[in-house]
């Protein structure tokens, strides 16, 4: 019976992490999501240290656990502070933006971990008791655990939209309670002699049961503000909400995201707009991803239509390439100003590219054209068509520096050569973006714009660019002809009263004239980069410049990350020296975190050992370093496939959900196979583990480059495919090394404690590896955390 309770608690725990993580990307920023990892991990690991030091106060007391009343028991507990933390989390005003202001937020943060951390606490507990007190059934409980792991991650896609992020939480932290009604009160283990327990705690039992099923479908059903997941008040859709005759008219919610579509009289969305124009704009109405990243949908009447257009700072690039045969939009993140702009080019034929399938069809419904639910590099990658404009719309996120943790392909190199690939022998590409200060991505996509050119054997790549600027923006133009005559982009930029930041040749005093900084700083560190490029020497003003803004690639996909450690200290006196305005950064924020769970791992492992009587028996140091080993190793396998992934389905969370769900399968059938397999085989094992990650790591981008371009079927099946080697092996070591390396309960919950601590250092430490080193680094670390629990094996 104990399995079958592993399954099921299994299941809902890895639910409520799922879904956890997307209400942490509604109600904070996406880059807090991977927090979840560390809460649930941390939640186990203190199960460990929690029934070794039961164990070793009180000798074989945690077998209590084993039997059918006291599993029921901590079912309910499961049950109970699942749905407590969830609802405790939504009504807390936790903001971790006022972290260095308001000491009262540290409670908060501390409240939410706590709470959250308890439903994995205690599904860990169980998990833990079966391993420490069945050594024999070792496999089939890593099994267990994993495969309705598996089945949990699976879950979230088929009831999300039908439920919604809240509810569906409720409803799922109750699927364990079937346990609770339908097994009789015997022991589970039989060599345990206690007395059956009361009919009177029985009846409790179920009663309880009853009570919360009763409970928590009120909750579900009536009380809404307690389980309706509202966004962070920095985010666009609330922002909006606060105009008047505003409101939201509709909302759909899906394992992508959720999306809400907004009318409202006051939404004026025209980045780019010169100050000269005097009509009114367009009625619009927006619908937003996770409450942020608005999609904005025009209504445009013919007149208002072109003069609009006309005024816009993307608009130059259409002028160089005037009554264009067809157009390619490629929308991503947001915006939906390159539509009325194609529009208005007169364009006979526009491809709207849009990976997020709800705003795909609003785009349909509302235009009345077609759009291709791809993402970008996917659709490139399918295509053999080639286009005269290729318009790359991406404004990010409302919160500069809220997005250092998104891993985004659209403005790689290889990403600019697809592009540029794709254009006629006469096409011009437009990217256009926020204006940051001090620059950095305005560098960065110049930067990558003069790479891909050459790459494509351009002799000189500096004159096909060209880029312009108002207070907030900036478009980059790239042609795939050099950029001549220049006198239709310098006369659209003096009607309109724009900046031009980059043409050859171009004087300073020509390019700070209307939207006026202090200095023209764009200009200057653009025309430094250009000169580096031309005497060759562009590592080295990489390397010293402030930020990091050197040109991404497909191993290193983060356009959003700045942040050069080593130019810390002036970065922070540059901004005023504001620790707040460092915080901003989703970089700050996995450091801190970092430091502060390797506090808690130390804490965690520090408290067994100091509950050990003198003279005790302690846990060998090979032993412990051989499981720490492994939940690093494993962790690190698992994050280096969901990154790379992400390239495949274009999407974080489906890449997450396919990974999970094939990997932890894969695992949970290596434990069933490991049954069967003696002590001996145990660093052959590990071996063969090695040389597939090896060849992983070696192999894995030319299939990935291959597949990209197949059906969405065929890609399926194979990235599940690719899965299952690493998967399968990476699921012996764990149980092989509890069955045949430790010989005590107390050494087994130890073990299960470190498994658990090392994942969490694993998983937050792997955001900074792929973003400091690139992901490809990370399974380098999976590969070395693996050979390191080979070493510790003795012969």
């Amino acid at each position: 019976m104990i399995f079958i309770a592993v399954f099921l608690l299994s299941l809902s725990a890895l639910t409520f992490e799922v879904l956890l993580t997307r209400v942490f990307s509604i109600t904070q920023w996406n880059h807090l999501s991977f927090m979840v990892i560390s809460i649930a991990l941390f939640g186990f690991a203190a199960s460990g240290t929690f029934l070794n030091i039961l164990n070793t106060r009180q000798k074989d007391w945690g077998k209590r656990f084993t039997t059918v009343d006291w599993i029921k028991a901590v079912i309910i507990l499961y049950c109970v502070s699942t749905i407590t933390a969830f609802i405790v989390l939504n009504q807390v005003p936790l903001d971790y933006f006022k972290l260095p202001l308001e000491p009262v937020q540290t409670l908060y943060l501390l409240t939410a971990y706590l709470l959250l951390a308890l439903p994995f606490f205690f599904t860990g507990l169980l998990v833990a008791v079966a391993y420490a007190y069945i050594p024999e059934k070792t496999g089939l409980v890593y099994c267990a655990s994993m495969v309705g792991s598996a089945c949990g991650a699976i879950l979230p896609i088929a009831l999300l939209p039908l439920f919604g992020e809240g509810r569906l939480i409720i409803f799922t932290a109750l699927i364990p309670l079937i346990i609770v009604f339908v097994t009789k009160s015997e022991p589970a283990a039989k060599q345990i002699s206690t007395a059956s327990i009361s009919r009177k705690k029985r009846f409790f039992m179920q009663a309880s049961g009853l009570g919360i099923l009763l409970i928590a479908g009120l909750i579900a059903l009536a009380a809404g503000s307690l389980i309706q997941v509202k966004p962070s008040p920095y985010k666009a859709v609330s922002q909006m909400l606060q105009l008047p005759d505003t409101r939201i008219i509709a909302t759909t919610a899906g394992i992508r995201g959720r999306i809400d579509s907004v009318k409202s009289p006051y939404i004026r969305f025209a980045p780019g707009l010169s100050l000269k124009y005097t009509d009114r704009l367009p009625r619009q109405w927006a619908a937003l991803k996770d409450g942020d990243d608005p999609f904005v949908f025009y209504n445009l009447p013919p007149p208002a239509q072109e003069g609009f257009a006309n005024f816009t700072l993307p608009y130059a690039g259409y002028l160089l390439a005037p009554n264009p045969e067809n157009i390619l939009l490629i929308q991503h993140g947001g915006g939906g100003l390159s539509i009325p702009l194609a529009m208005a080019a007169g364009a006979e034929e526009i491809t709207i590219v849009q990976e997020q399938p709800q705003i795909a069809r609003l785009i349909r419904d509302h235009y009345g054209v077609s759009v291709v639910n791809q993402h970008p590099r996917t659709f490139l990658a399918r295509s053999d068509q080639r286009f005269r404009i290729i318009h790359v719309e991406n404004w990010g996120t409302s919160l500069p520096g809220s997005d250092a943790l998104t891993q985004e392909y659209l403005f790689t190199i290889e990403s600019f050569i697809q592009y540029l690939n794709h254009l006629k022998e006469d096409g011009i590409l437009i990217v256009a973006r926020k204006l940051l200060l001090p620059p950095s991505d305005s560098i960065r996509m110049w930067a990558a714009a003069y790479e891909s050119l050459r790459s494509i054997g351009i002799e000189k790549p500096a004159h096909h660019i060209a880029m312009l600027r108002n207070w907030s923006t900036f478009t980059l133009i790239v042609s795939i002809q050099s950029l001549q005559d220049n006198k239709v982009l310098k006369d659209f930029a003096r009607n309109r009263n724009f900046d031009l930041v980059y043409l050859q040749d171009l004087a300073r005093n020509k390019s700070n004239r209307f939207n006026i900084f202090e200095e023209p700083f764009h200009f200057l560190e653009i025309k430094r980069l250009a000169e580096a490029y031309r005497l060759g020497t562009e590592r080295d003003y990489f390397k010293t410049y402030l930020l990091d803004v050197a040109p991404q690639t497909d191993s290193r996909p983060f356009p959003g990350r700045f942040l050069k450690w080593s130019r810390l200290k002036a970065l922070y006196k540059i901004t005023g020296s504001r620790f707040y305005s460092l915080f901003m950064s989703g970089e700050i924020i996995v450091a801190v975190i970092f430091v502060e769970a390797l506090v808690v791992a130390a804490l965690l492992l520090g408290l067994p050992l100091i509950a050990i009587p003198k003279g005790g028996p302690r846990p060998s140091f090979a032993n412990i370093l051989y499981f720490l080993a492994v939940g690093a190793g494993f962790m690190f396998v698992e994050l280096f496939f969901i990154k790379k992934y992400i390239f495949i389905f274009g999407d974080p969370v489906v890449s997450f959900t396919v990974v999970l769900a094939g990997v932890l399968a894969s695992s949970g059938l290596g434990g069933y196979w490991s049954q069967r397999i003696d002590p001996q085989s145990l660093r052959l094992t590990l071996t063969a583990l090695i040389v597939v990650l090896a060849l992983t790591f070696f192999g894995l981008d030319l299939i990935i480059h291959r597949i990209i371009g197949l059906s969405i079927i065929m890609r399926y099946l194979i990235a599940m495919l690719l899965l299952v080697p690493a998967g399968l092996l990476a699921g012996l070591p764990f149980p092989l090394g509890m069955r045949y390396l430790l010989k005590s309960p107390g050494e087994r919950a130890y073990a299960w404690a470190a498994n658990g601590c090392a994942s969490v250092l694993a998983s937050i430490a792997a955001a900074q590896i792929a973003l400091s080193l690139g992901i490809p680094t990370i399974i380098a670390c999976g590969t070395a955390a693996y050979l390191l629990a080979f070493v510790s094996v003795k012969k």
